[in-house]
């Protein structure tokens, strides 16, 4: 009886235990509501993919494509990806990314100078015109080139 006594306390000291390993539930954070602007600026990018029954002319570089689509929108921008970096609010991660920011990268030959932009979508993919003449398309932020040359984010639609 003493033997099974003995082991009580160490029962109730595993059950403490093993309870507090269950952790705390986890936080859920509020839904971001996506302004009206923003989705309608990701949508209307969409409709230059080659895919989209609604064809549009091939943007003359990227800075035109993102320009071109938020003039649809009611957003003047100006016309090089370099003074497009400066407008807005600076979006620090690219983890804080929201539908219809900007994304900056740096030029094929890297550094810190902007030499690229396109338009977040969602999920780590963004919609841009990679080269002069050829169309527009999705890609992933997180691919091997554009992790490497992505340089921030800016808000332009709250």
């Amino acid at each position: 009886m003493v033997r099974a006594l003995s082991s009580v306390p160490v029962v109730v000291a595993a059950a403490v235990c093993l309870s507090a390993c269950g952790g705390s539930p986890r936080r859920r954070h509020a839904p971001v509501e996506v302004p009206a602007k923003a989705k309608a600026a990701v949508r209307i990018a969409r409709s230059y993919l080659p895919e989209e029954e609604r064809k549009r002319p091939i943007p003359k570089d990227c800075s035109d494509f993102v320009g071109s689509v938020y003039k649809e929108d009611g957003v003047a921008l100006p016309r090089s990806s370099k003074a497009m970096a400066e407008k807005g609010i600076l979006v620090a991660s690219s983890k804080e990314l929201r539908m219809g920011d900007l994304v900056f990268f740096s030029g094929s030959r890297g550094g810190s100078e902007v030499g690229h932009v396109g338009i977040y979508v969602n999920n780590g993919i963004f919609i841009h015109q990679a080269n002069p003449g050829e169309g527009v398309r999705m890609e992933s932020l997180y691919s091997d080139y554009y992790r490497k040359r992505y340089l921030k984010g800016r808000r332009i639609v709250e």
